[in-house]
Formats: structure tokens, C-alpha cells, sequence
């Protein structure tokens, strides 16, 4: 799948459903046993543990790297790791692999741009990777074929980061049917560290090439059903500029319960380039699905009628599953409709209603301030064609799976603006140190709207740099606005309302909308003019955005 390999540009500089899915796809699930899946539904927890985790924002764009760091809290079990880099535009997947944690295990990477302007990530760790190397440049083989080599590798520069346990690896073997034997686990002894250093052993990492069809199957290659325990963090670090943010990764946890960790399908599909069967079993993604619209749970155009486009839009290859929208938990039956459940399910754990956070953009210390939106569970609702001029919304049919009007990016609650999709903020509203407030006057560059449209999954908005295309906090190019509160909003803070369409939950439609599944941070840039000839006066600094939902 990645053959070219580059040198490391930078060293370490901070260190199942009850029976089978159907053939030819892999293993959903496991049988009745001690290594049960018992997930029933998701949430986005502030302990910071899970079975997900989410970067909702990297970048390599104005000399930054992004450093990332995961932790395998499980020191019994190693756990087999999915890690995809989507694309800031239109979620595109620009780089993935999968990563073999050791119990106790800590895996460090650095993303960083190559002389050529494309991303391209680094590292020495001794986990054992499938491929067995990823230090290399991220790959454009999905970004539009109109677009030249340069705005190819500019769409790698910014992203987001989605990261899941596929499967636990247990140390002693089970029997096809599930059972823990007293051998040792082939698997689990080719990744576990020997002083310090994972084996890897070639022959066994080598069976993982093989597509298991059912649960039974992924017991005998040392997989068990997928447990919590993941954690990571992330450092935005500039050298150049002397800057440095650094925050959490997002952790979403499979339960049982309310508040209670459960066990997840087992979701492991081989790291080939080898066209995947049966994919609309396991993805949600309207550009790999195969299913026209015309037909139940399949995939629509923006006029929400059957595609026109020749569907799968792209062809799927193994290494692109299993993705956020493959059935994780053990109540969702197999088929067509069950990754589109699972879509929902997530969006809605991840779905706010509005969105708060400061601004600070002081000149007597350069401050600048940039917010990220980052919604990456979007992709399983709407992508883009990029085969057709101009191109084209496809949308997933999600009303045969849970009922219609049930979608959370709609034709009408989206658009296409530059080759970007596009959603729109219900409200937003500045306030000032003083209580002072204002949702009107202001302008949105590009542009002179008073409403924000975040065009891009991973949207970046800067607060009073003087347009979208000026110098900010995060140096963001590819999906950025730029508010200009003029001089009464210089610092202070705002709030931005996300309600979205009213979406089916649980308990019944929610008034006002269902919210949007919305992730971020704000980044403040600043500089102390006070500090003397040689010394770096630059700082800087990251906060969480508040939500409601």
C-alpha cells in the first residue's frame, strides 16, 4: 500500500454480534462467552480513557509539526490499533496504518512537512507497525485528479486524527470458540516488548494478512474482543516561532451501562491493498458504499435522488476499514443498515448544541487567537465526488436504517463552496471583557455574511487578523475564516450555536435541533514586547472548547 519510504525528517522530540458476519468481510463481533461484546451504546468521557480517540485538529502549515502521543493503559492485554489522518477539506484519507501496543505501551510519532509541502510523519518508536515502516510522506492518492501536485500535497498540511482498538490480544490463545487456553498467543508474543524492543516477528504479523470472515477465525489469528483503555495526548510545537500548544485527545468509550466501560465487536481487517467485499457492510461512508439510492439504505445526490455517479465512487481496499462507522457495539444486527446505525449513534454522542470558548487579540502583545471546529463523524453522512465538474454531494440514505429526517448534515443544512462542504452556524454571538455584546456588525471573511459557515470537516476561524488569508495563531490555510470584531471586540468571549436539523434520539426529537458533532480547541498566540535582545518573548496556549448539548 505505501512504498515510498523517506527518512526521518525529525527525531522523537517528546517522547460481537451472536454468530458470524457474512463471508467475504471479516469477523463483526463474538461468540457467547468470556470474550463477549457487551457495548450498547458510546460516550465522550472526561476521564480521557476509551476505546477512540479523536485529534480534532492537526498541522504541518507555517513551519508546525504536530506531535502525538498514545498510551495503552491495559497491562495485561496488547491491543491492535487503527490510526487514520483525514484530510481538513473533505475528510479524505491521506495517511492510515495500524499500530500493535504492548501492554503498558507508549507510541510516539511526529508529523512535520517535507521540503516539498507535503505532510509527512516520523518516527523511531519499537511497536510493531503494519506496514511494518510508516515514517513516510502522506499519500494523495484520494485527493482530486484535476488539482496540480502542489494542491495535492497543501490538502496534507491540515486534519484531523481518527485512532480506535480494532481488537485486544490477550497473552494465552482461545480456541475458535472463544476460550482461553493455557498456550501462549502467537500474536501476542510477536508484539510484546522484550527489553524494550517489540519483536515483531515476520511469519506471525505475516497471517494478519489474511481477512478473517468470522469471530471464530479472528480468535485463532490472537484477537479478543476490543476493551478500553487507550489515552493520548498531542503538542503543536513551532521551533522557528518559539510556540507551543499542546492538549488531549478525545475519548470516546464503548459501554455496557451508563458510565461503565463494555467490551466492542472485533473490527480488525487486514492493512491490504486488497479490494475489500461486502463494504456496505461495514462503512458508512457514501463514497465507498456500493449501493444507489434508489435502493434502501444506500447513497444519494444533492438533489437526494438516486446517484448518477458509477457507485463505489471510490473502490474500497481493506486498509479502508474498518473506520468509525463500522459496528462496534453488540446490539446493532448485521447488515446494510448497521454501519449507518453506528454512524448515528457516535454523531449523536459527539453532537453539541453550542460551542464557547475566549479570543484575545491585544495588540500590545501581537495576541492572536484561532478557533478549531473539527467534525469528524461528518463524513459518514456526505462526501464529495470529485470525478464529476463541478463536483458533487453525495449523501448517505440514512431513513431505511433509522427512519427519515433522521440525517444531521442535510442537503438543505449544508452546501458546496469551493470544493469544500459547508455547514452554517444557527447563531454566534461576541462579548467583550465588559459585558458588552454583539451578533451583528461584524464581519466574516472571506465574505461580508454575519453568520459563520464553516466550509471544510476541520474548520479553523481567527478572530481580528485581518482577513482569512493573513497571519493568525495556527497559521491555518485550508479551511479558515477570519471574524473582524473591529475595535470594540479585541478580547473577550463568544459563543457560537450549533443546534443543526432535530434528529431522532432515544428518547424522542429534541426542540430547537439535535446539535452538530462538533470538537476543538481556541489557540492564543502571543508575544511579551518587554523581554530583552536574545530572549524568545513568544508563548502560547490552548483551551477546550465548552459545550452544551
Amino acid at each position: 500500500m505505501r512504498k515510498n519510504h523517506l527518512a526521518l525528517s525529525i527525531a522523537a522530540m517528546i517522547g460481537g454480534f451472536a454468530g458470524n458476519a457474512s463471508a467475504d468481510a471479516f469477523s463483526v463481533g463474538s461468540t457467547a462467552g468470556a470474550n463477549s461484546s457487551s457495548a450498547t451504546g458510546f460516550a465522550v468521557t472526561p476521564a480521557g480513557v476509551g476505546h477512540m480517540l479523536v485529534l480534532p485538529y492537526f498541522t504541518t502549515q507555517a513551519g508546525n509539526s504536530t506531535l502525538i502521543n498514545l498510551v495503552n493503559t491495559d497491562t495485561t492485554n496488547a491491543k491492535a490499533v487503527k490510526v487514520r489522518f483525514r484530510g481538513a477539506s473533505n475528510s479524505d484519507d491521506i495517511f492510515d496504518f495500524q499500530v500493535y501496543m504492548s501492554p503498558g505501551d507508549v507510541w510516539t510519532a511526529n508529523v512535520s512537512a517535507t521540503a516539498d509541502g507535503r505532510s509527512q510523519l516520523s518516527t523511531s518508536d519499537k511497536s510493531c507497525t503494519l506496514p511494518s515502516s510508516v515514517s513516510q510522506a502522506f499519500v494523495t492518492d484520494r485527493l482530486p485528479a484535476s488539482y496540480t501536485q502542489d494542491q495535492r500535497y497543501a490538502e496534507t498540511r491540515e486534519g484531523y486524527v481518527e485512532i480506535f482498538n480494532m481488537a485486544d490480544i490477550p497473552p494465552k490463545a482461545l480456541t475458535t470458540a472463544g476460550v482461553t487456553t493455557t498456550a501462549a498467543n502467537a500474536l501476542f508474543t510477536a508484539v510484546k516488548h522484550v527489553s524494550g524492543v517489540a519483536p515483531c516477528t515476520a511469519t506471525t504479523l505475516g497471517t494478519l494478512t489474511q481477512n478473517p470472515t468470522d469471530t471464530l477465525t479472528a480468535h485463532t489469528l490472537g484477537f479478543q474482543a476490543p476493551s478500553t483503555g487507550l489515552f493520548g495526548n498531542y503538542t503543536i510545537i513551532n521551533v522557528p516561532a518559539t510556540t507551543t500548544y499542546s492538549s488531549e485527545l478525545t475519548a470516546i468509550v464503548a459501554e455496557s451501562a451508563p458510565g461503565v466501560a463494555g467490551l466492542g465487536n472485533i473490527v480488525f481487517f487486514p492493512q491490504t491493498g486488497t479490494a475489500a467485499t461486502t463494504v456496505d457492510a461495514f462503512t458508512a461512508d457514501p463514497s465507498l458504499r456500493t449501493i444507489g439510492g434508489a435502493a434502501a439504505n444506500g447513497v444519494q445526490n444533492g438533489a437526494g435522488t438516486s446517484v448518477s455517479n458509477t457507485l463505489p465512487i471510490i473502490t474500497a481496499a481493506f486498509f479502508d476499514l474498518p473506520d468509525l462507522s463500522t459496528p462496534y457495539l453488540s446490539t446493532t444486527a448485521p447488515g446494510n443498515t448497521a454501519p449507518l446505525i453506528q454512524a448515528q449513534t457516535l454523531t449523536q454522542a459527539l453532537a453539541v448544541k453550542t460551542i464557547t470558548n475566549e479570543y484575545i487579540t491585544d495588540s500590545s502583545i501581537s495576541a492572536k487567537t484561532d478557533w478549531v471546529f473539527s467534525m469528524p463523524t461528518r463524513r459518514y453522512s456526505v462526501a464529495l465526488d470529485y470525478a464529476t465538474t463541478p463536483f458533487t454531494r453525495v449523501f448517505s440514505n440514512f431513513a431505511a436504517a433509522v427512519g427519515a429526517g433522521n440525517d444531521f448534515f442535510t442537503r438543505t443544512s449544508t452546501s458546496l463552496v469551493n470544493g469544500q462542504i459547508c455547514v452554517t452556524a444557527d447563531s454566534q454571538k461576541l462579548y467583550d471583557r465588559e459585558e458588552t455584546t454583539a451578533n451583528t456588525g461584524f464581519v466574516i471573511s472571506p465574505g461580508t455574511a454575519s453568520a459563520v459557515s464553516w466550509c471544510g470537516e476541520t474548520s479553523v476561524v481567527s478572530f481580528n487578523a485581518g482577513g482569512a488569508t493573513q497571519p493568525s495563531a495556527l497559521g491555518a490555510k485550508l479551511a479558515r475564516k477570519d471574524i473582524d470584531g473591529g475595535s470594540a471586540y479585541v478580547q473577550g468571549w463568544a459563543v457560537f450555536g450549533t443546534a443543526g436539523p432535530t434528529v431522532k434520539q432515544s428518547g424522542g426529537p429534541q426542540a430547537g435541533g439535535s446539535g452538530l458533532p462538533i470538537l476543538g480547541s481556541a489557540y492564543l498566540k502571543a508575544t511579551n514586547p518587554a523581554v530583552g535582545a536574545g530572549v524568545s518573548g513568544t508563548f502560547g496556549g490552548s483551551w477546550n472548547h465548552r459545550y452544551t448539548k
